[in-house]
């Protein structure tokens, strides 16, 4: 089938780059350095401590649900973009209005080449795209709009509330797919509702600079394909008003 460059109806939360390392007491130096270097292009940039500053970073290891928590958050209220920053994370955050893949690619790669270049870290664990959508086709719960379908015993499972994740292997790049049914999004009075789509792309091994840098426009694609034709059923993707 053929892939859209775009939806005019587009289901997209946010999409967030991420980057995993795992060298100790380096994030708390780079949030330091990545603030001032962002600055440059961002020079209204906030710098923002999250609850989890206070965690002691031996605490965070041990936890790993706070393993990979980010404790600042750079955001510049111009635009669409935030990064955060944790003892063993770096993440670059696209929020709606989705500003394109060319230009979020370009804060990625900007990112990359501080982080880089501030000696602190030489080679990543992992680094992943995730795209993070709500569609909202039919009145949640309801699994009509995905290619999935559920059973347990002779119950089926197509409009019961659901959260699943679901790791699966593509040809050297990992998807972990999670689903929520129903769930809600935005400011309270502002609320929408429908069934969370959560789809990271990665490849498992560690990675230098170079390798990291030229393989982001293929997780990309990669990430991009497998949305449309293994997710999104062609009728949704109808529904959503495709630009090919």
């Amino acid at each position: 089938m053929s892939i859209p460059k775009r939806l005019k109806n587009a289901p997209l939360i946010e999409a967030i780059w991420q980057m995993q390392f795992n060298v100790p007491g380096a994030g708390d130096i780079l949030a330091g350095q990545l603030y001032k270097a962002l600055q440059v292009s961002h020079p209204h940039l906030r710098h923002t401590p999250l609850p989890t500053a206070n965690i002691p970073p031996i605490v965070a290891d041990m936890d790993p649900n706070l393993r990979f928590a980010p404790k600042i958050r750079l955001e510049d209220p111009d635009s669409s973009f935030l990064w955060q920053i944790g003892n063993r994370i770096v993440t670059v955050n696209c929020r709606v209005p989705y500003a394109g893949w060319r230009r979020f690619k370009e804060e990625i790669v900007q990112t990359i080449g501080f982080v880089r270049d501030s000696g602190l870290i030489q080679t990543t664990e992992r680094h992943s795209l995730r795209y993070i959508d709500l569609i909202t086709l039919e009145p949640a719960p309801d699994l009509s709009s995905l290619q999935l379908s559920i059973k347990m015993g002779k119950f089926e499972i197509g409009k019961n509330q659901l959260q699943m994740r679901v790791e699966l292997s593509d040809d050297g790049i990992g998807h972990v797919v999670q689903i929520a049914t129903p769930a809600k999004v935005g400011p309270i009075g502002g609320q929408r509702e429908g069934t969370i789509i959560d789809l990271e792309s990665y490849t498992p091994q560690e990675k230098n600079w170079e390798a990291m840098a030229t393989e982001i426009e293929r997780l990309h694609d990669r990430s991009k394909a497998f949305f449309f034709e293994q997710i999104l059923t062609p009728q949704a993707i109808e529904r959503m008003e495709p630009e090919y």
